[in-house]
């Protein structure tokens, strides 16, 4: 989302713009305050580490600030464009380029002119974050006067950047090849508060980046991060001093290295640099390099856990200043920020106000049962008539259609709630939320929804620069079998997507929701945090896409990722190869660490060596392979957070697991209906529930293919998954009309017709996706019929 500041420094001064790129999460959190936000340099990433190093290390920074409860805004330049906050997809581009450039405050405007990519410093990180609102900032160690700088004139940018703009840095010191001591006199010169983290002492060095003493005093000492914060308050919120402030937080006693020992390699390695004419911007680098070489790579990975720490205390200083300020009412002369959202949706429908960030327009509700966020595109399915030949053209027939995951569910969501058994007398209804670009293919897109009678409010055109609209490109042998595809879906990423998904859910208060793992996590963490803000009570459904992007659901953030019965994911849908890949992103995530929350959990759930034993000597192949191939155990682990899986076992049926409040109650359960699951297995030694005498389980049912859906001539299998899921969100919608207690989602058993009409759902929506394969479209229109 492109944000265009009017920056007011002096009464005298003339406003300039300059376009921001600030990510929704971010915008979100600054304009609510509901969440603090630390600014990241980048200059580490492209000049710092290699690849992949340097991915990894700004992953893990990242990762320590969300986890330690604050948001992440990694400052850059793409394309020209200054960056608050990266998506994945950004970020590790930026680690991957060989050609970014060392942005400086001098730099920015020949970046900008030029279209070209840059690390942010020390100073033009200052500079965006305080454009932005932002007020906290961690890295590594700070510049400065270099030796001899007396002579020389070297002096960092970011000393005079700390002297005029005022945002607050945290650091372990100066960097330890710099003159400390000038280095401590141009700050006091500038006005830059400087102090040092201490418990033990009212008197303590400042550090020297990798030692903990260098042999300096520091001005100041501050012992908790609540005092920190509030010499910030001071600073700059009741006095408005435009100055920043350097926090310094000594390594540990684990990662310090021996003062000497640095001290003699940077004497050594300054003396070589000087009969070499290494000077300018290429002594830090030489310098670093010297010391890393010498320590044998010591000093990188201490360098490494010195941001990490740095991130560590500027996340909780950030937010005891945010604590601060929304106990203040704001002071009269602060600088303004008209900072405006730029907004593009369809001009045929209705005129719609451009909100400002702070002050957001609330719409009228216009209340929708069913929202489906992701991806529509256009589709092109090619399918060969002779033997493959790969390198080569091949004969063959190729149809276009529209397709897209979210565009395909809803549209069999659509086509279900038309069927005999979603028949209600309560009006239901489902909308799509996507993004296209007012490009060829978007034109193309909306003509054919339009000619469709399909609901078009939800679609963001946008004519900014978004990237494509997206299409899908397939090709398939001649039994329907998929050879490849070519999803090119990068629109759905784009940061303006989020705060239009935010206003939809606003304006439709939806029940249930479904998301396509096309959205990036940051994107679903921040439609979470709406939910979670907003107090909106509605299901979540998360179709995992593919392999690849279901990994996303274990990075969304952990406010979105807590355990039953706070959890904010109901239903996910995964094949057996998705539900490994999400396995696998949750242990990445060390979600499967948590044992204040999860291991508890687990343990009260009766997964215990009489329920294992029982699974081992069943003669069901389903379990033998579901104990074989993993996918049971690693069904159970992930329960505690998501507490419905239905398993997608492609020729062999459907796998139910559920998370349930009343498992005794499966025993009495009556199964005679015609679409009761093949078998079900349930724990029996879970923990009772101290306030129902209800009993905590899990039940495994399973549904294999329905008889009308065995045998059919297979055309395309595409939109297979689709059609399950759209289906069984139609059977959702008319639940909510049709039951008295509720969906088939929630964790108790409300009646013996609510378990019902969940495996009659389960069951159709299986018929649903064998329609679907035999027809050459995604989506086939026999879904209304079912």
């Amino acid at each position: 989302m492109v944000f265009r500041g009017s920056i007011t420094r002096l009464a005298s001064a003339k406003p300039f713009k300059l376009p921001l790129v600030i990510s929704d999460e971010i915008s979100h959190a600054l304009s609510t305050k509901s969440q603090a936000v630390v600014s990241l340099e980048s200059t580490i990433i492209t000049h710092g580490l290699p690849f992949p190093q340097n991915l990894e290390m700004a992953q893990e920074v990242e990762h320590t600030i969300r986890k330690n409860g604050a948001i992440p805004a990694t400052c850059a330049f793409l394309n020209g464009k200054p960056h608050i906050g990266l998506s994945s997809s950004q970020l590790t581009s930026l680690a991957e380029s060989k050609h970014a450039n060392k942005v400086s405050r001098r730099d920015v405007g020949y970046v900008m002119a030029n279209g070209q990519n840059g690390g942010t410093t020390i100073a033009s990180t200052m500079i965006l974050s305080s454009m932005a609102g932002i007020k906290v900032f961690a890295t590594g160690g700070l510049g400065g006067v270099h030796r001899d700088g007396q002579f020389t004139m070297d002096v960092s940018a970011d000393l005079t950047e700390l002297g005029r703009t005022p945002v607050t840095v945290v650091c372990a010191g100066p960097k330890s090849i710099l003159d400390i001591g000038l280095t401590l006199e141009y700050l006091e010169t500038q006005g830059v508060f400087v102090g040092t983290y201490s418990k033990d002492s009212k008197s303590v060095d400042i550090p020297g980046f990798y030692a903990k003493e260098s042999g300096f005093k520091s001005p100041y000492v501050f012992s908790t991060y609540a005092e920190a914060a509030n010499i910030i308050h001071n600073q700059n919120n009741v006095m408005n001093l435009q100055s920043g402030s350097i926090l310094c937080i000594p390594p540990s006693e684990k990662t310090a290295l021996p003062s000497e020992m640095i001290s003699k390699i940077i004497l050594e390695a300054n003396e070589e640099a000087k009969t070499s004419g290494i000077s300018g911007k290429e002594l830090t680098p030489f310098l670093l390099g010297r010391i890393a070489k010498v320590t044998e790579g010591k000093s990188v990975k201490s360098n490494i856990e010195l941001v990490l720490n740095n991130a560590r205390a500027a996340t909780e200083i950030a937010k005891e200043l945010l604590n601060i300020e929304k106990d203040e009412q704001p002071v009269s002369f602060q600088p303004t920020s008209n900072i405006m959202k730029s907004t593009s949706t369809h001009s045929s429908n209705r005129k719609r106000d451009n909100p400002t960030l702070h002050n957001p327009k609330k719409e009228v509700p216009d209340i929708v049962n069913t929202l489906i966020i992701g991806s529509i595109a256009l589709d092109s399915i090619s399918k060969i008539s002779e033997p493959l030949k790969l390198n080569d053209s091949n004969p063959g027939s190729t149809t276009s259609s529209l397709g897209g995951v979210a565009y395909n569910v809803s549209n069999a969501c659509n086509l279900g709630l038309q069927s005999p058994s979603c028949e209600t007398g309560n009006i239901t209804t489902s909308r799509l939320i996507t993004i296209l670009s007012d490009d060829l293919a978007g034109k193309a897109i909306i003509e054919q929804l339009l000619e469709r009678n399909i609901d078009i409010t939800g679609i963001l055109t946008s004519s900014q620069d978004v990237g494509n609209s997206a299409q899908y490109t397939s090709i398939h042998r001649g039994n329907g079998d998929l050879v490849v595809a070519c999803a090119d879906m990068s629109i759905v990423e784009h940061e303006s997507f989020t705060a239009h998904i935010l206003k939809q859910i606003e304006r439709s208060q939806p029940k249930q929701i479904v998301i396509d793992c096309n959205l990036s996590p940051e994107c679903t963490s921040s439609i979470f945090g709406y939910l979670r803000d907003n107090n909106l009570k509605c299901k979540v459904i998360i179709e995992p896409t593919s392999g690849p992007k279901s990994k996303r659901i274990g990075q969304i953030h952990s406010s979105g990722l807590q355990t039953f019965p706070n959890s904010t994911i109901s239903l996910i849908t995964p094949t057996i190869a998705e539900l490994h890949q999400i396995h696998e992103s949750f242990g990445n995530r060390g979600l499967f660490d948590d044992y204040d929350n999860w291991f508890p959990l687990l343990d009260s759930l009766g997964v215990d060596s009489t329920f294992r034993s029982k699974l081992e000597i069943s003669k069901e192949n389903v379990i033998k392979d579901g104990l074989k191939l993993g996918y049971l155990q690693q069904a159970f682990q992930i329960l505690p957070y998501i507490p419905n899986i239905l398993l997608k076992l492609g020729s062999k049926g459907v796998l139910s697991l559920t998370l349930s409040t009343s498992i005794d109650d499966y025993k009495s359960l009556p199964t005679t209906s015609k679409y009761s699951p093949s078998f079900i297995v349930t724990t029996s030694s879970g923990r009772i529930m101290d306030d129902s005498q209800k009993r905590l389980g899990i039940s495994i049912q399973y549904f294999p293919i329905p008889t009308e859906s065995k045998n059919i001539e297979i055309e395309n299998v595409t939109g297979a998954g689709d059609s399950f899921l759209g289906y069984l969100v139609s059977r959702l919608s008319a639940s909510n009309s049709q039951l008295d207690e509720g969906t088939f989602l929630d964790s108790e058993i409300g009646s013996v017709e609510q378990e019902w009409f969940k495996w009659e759902s389960i069951y159709k929506a299986q018929v649903a996706a064998g329609e679907s394969i035999k027809c050459m479209e995604s989506i086939s229109e026999e879904l209304k019929n079912i």
